[in-house]
């Protein structure tokens, strides 16, 4: 499918898979009539991997954290950033039903409801108890990447973060100059952590995680 084709973005607004917003799809609007060199938003993103018929994102970081929660048998799961539809949150339930307890947190309006995912809509501090979870994940959590990975190493918690294509400024106020140096960085800090680059279709970015437990799985795959 020709992702270029004015047809293909006007059947993807009329078929509106991922639930944007009218705020999100305007951003995606915005980046194919009126491209930017060497950037491109999430929603942008997100329209070409349904154009290509490569699966979404949360698809894809769902498919591959699903083998590991059944491998370690558990049963309650963060979600930081799950966004306003709670996509990754939502597809795990799906797979898992009640053999897991989610919670959903993230600063904007959630505008999903759904029965059996605790919704939170709050700013993630890094202050938060984790304890009482099995894992923390995040998908492209943007600022608060480096505060899950601090926090759930002080708390000896297992995470998986994808990490954003751009880099955000580190807990000490330095910002790096492309995501590389960001990622370096974050390795280099929190002993312990595994990386791999993450991969989808064209786009590709950082994955960080707690290593005694998502090194089960071969990470690579992502």
């Amino acid at each position: 499918m020709d992702i270029h084709n004015k047809e293909t973005f006007t059947q993807f607004k009329e078929l509106n898979p991922l639930e944007f917003s009218e705020r999100r799809m305007q951003l995606a609007e915005n980046d194919f009539y009126r491209p930017r060199h060497g950037l491109v938003s999430d929603e942008y993103v997100e329209y070409v991997l349904w154009a290509e018929g490569t699966p979404a994102r949360h698809e894809q970081f769902g498919e591959f954290l699903l083998p590991t929660i059944k491998a370690n048998g558990w049963r309650s799961l963060l979600e930081v950033g799950c966004g306003e539809a709670v996509l990754l949150s939502r597809y795990l339930y799906d797979r898992l039903c009640n053999d897991v307890s989610i919670t959903a947190v993230d600063q904007s309006e959630i505008t999903c409801r759904h029965p059996k995912i605790r919704l939170m809509q709050k700013t993630f501090t890094g202050a938060e108890d984790l304890t009482g979870y099995d894992a923390v994940i995040a998908l492209e959590p943007c600022e608060a990447a480096e505060l899950i990975v601090k926090a759930c190493t002080e708390q000896n918690v297992p995470y998986c973060v994808v990490l954003c294509g751009v880099p955000h400024r580190r807990l000490t106020g330095e910002l790096d100059e492309d995501a590389y140096g960001w990622y370096a960085y974050l390795i280099s800090t929190y002993p312990d952590c595994g990386f791999r680059i993450w991969k989808n279709g064209r786009f590709s970015s950082g994955c960080i995680y707690s290593k005694q437990d998502f090194d089960k799985k071969d990470v690579s795959e992502c």
